[in-house]
């Protein structure tokens, strides 16, 4: 039973460093996108922002939803 306990600590631990990864990968592709005067392509880049902005909430909305570490605290 030790066992699947361990297991299921590791996947949430990774599961946690994909999701945080993917955060700063989407947050990093957010803030190089250009926000200076509108052109002809303002409108993809406004839907592009729309786009990375809904994919940051449901990435955080993952992470809030996994919870804590099922790992057992001393104390």
């Amino acid at each position: 039973m030790k066992m699947g306990r361990e297991r299921d600590v590791l996947r949430w631990d990774i599961h946690v460093a994909l999701l945080r990864q993917q955060i700063e990968q989407t947050q990093a592709e957010l803030a190089r996108l250009p926000g200076g005067a509108e052109s002809t392509s303002g409108g993809h880049q406004r839907q592009r922002a729309e786009q990375l902005t809904a994919k940051l909430d449901e990435l955080r909305h993952q992470l809030r939803a996994l919870g804590p570490s099922p790992r057992a605290k001393m104390g």
